[in-house]
């Protein structure tokens, strides 16, 4: 299939790319940047509909990455998220119907729950719950997946948002410690997004949002513990993992607030990470010389 991959300079676009390319599928990258890569390349933003339109034709699939993230928060104002995030999302919707796209796959945040990290409150955050976002960038991204929802019932386009967690590129031990806070591989969110365009494009999901962060094996159970002190959790769950992290550097790990429950991707469609807390720890004891900055090492 020709796949059409919105801010395909970014992350998750430079890995899904290749990917793409390797199942057989035609990738199309867009960016506002000019990118080097060997893959068909359109240069354009998502904040043009002409642009956009021009990037998509021909695509069966459209994977919808661009936008600007939370860490931008501090130097891009709210109208900046909206004109970028949220027109670009239109935009890219308008295009899809206009070149007939079999499925759209939308880039969306684990941000869209931002609000239920006060302390005390359950810990599992669960597809189900309600989206209480804390920021315009989460903001968008909510309204993002209402417009999924909207061009799904008005022009019968079938969608998904995954809802990703942090995946920017890190030193190999914060990266580590990460994927206990909501964090993900990179490989495993290109993955997603493969799983994503599988499901729609054989007409097995018309629409759905989906967790995709690193797997961990708490329970509602393990809460009070979590938010106190963790490392006797991950000894419950990854025997001798306090002392293989005491022994490099790590004397304390900041509360566990919150999870995500990753089941429902993991049934509908077909998708569970690979690269979790527990393969990290294995490749923590091959790399002696790895030992943790500060303590806690994250964040």
């Amino acid at each position: 299939m020709r796949v059409l991959v919105t801010g395909a300079g970014g992350t998750l676009g430079t890995t899904l790319a290749p990917m793409l390319a390797e199942a057989g599928h035609e990738p199309v990258l867009q960016d506002v940047r000019a990118l080097r890569t060997p893959y068909e390349f359109v240069r354009g933003d998502v904040r043009s509909p002409g642009e956009v339109v021009a990037a998509a034709r021909g695509a069966e699939v459209i994977v919808h990455t661009a936008a600007i993230h939370g860490i931008h928060l501090a130097d891009h104002s709210p109208r900046d998220f909206y004109d970028l995030n949220l027109t670009g999302t239109l935009n890219v919707w308008e295009a899809a119907v206009e070149v007939g796209a079999r499925a759209v796959v939308f880039s969306s945040t684990m941000g869209v729950y931002k609000s239920h990290n006060a302390p005390g409150e359950g810990a599992a955050l669960r597809e189900d719950v309600p989206l209480r976002p804390g920021d315009v960038y989460g903001w968008t991204k909510v309204a993002g997946e209402e417009l999924c929802k909207l061009y799904g019932r008005t022009h019968g386009i079938p969608s998904v948002a995954l809802r990703f967690g942090m995946f920017v590129p890190e030193p190999f031990f914060r990266y580590g410690i990460r994927l206990l806070y909501g964090g993900v591989d990179t490989r495993d969110v290109a993955r997603s997004v493969m799983a994503s365009m599988e499901a729609l494009t054989s007409g097995r999901i018309l629409w759905g949002a989906f967790n995709v962060e690193s797997v961990v094996p708490f329970t509602e159970e393990d809460g009070p513990q979590l938010r106190s002190d963790p490392l006797p959790v991950l000894d419950r769950y990854y025997p001798g993992a306090s002392d293989l992290l005491r022994g490099r550097g790590v004397g304390t790990l900041a509360p566990i607030t919150v999870y995500y429950p990753t089941d429902h991707a993991a049934d509908v469609l077909g998708f569970r990470p690979e690269r979790n807390f527990d393969r990290w720890l294995e490749e923590l004891r091959g790399r002696p010389e790895e030992r943790a900055e500060k303590s806690p090492p994250w964040p």
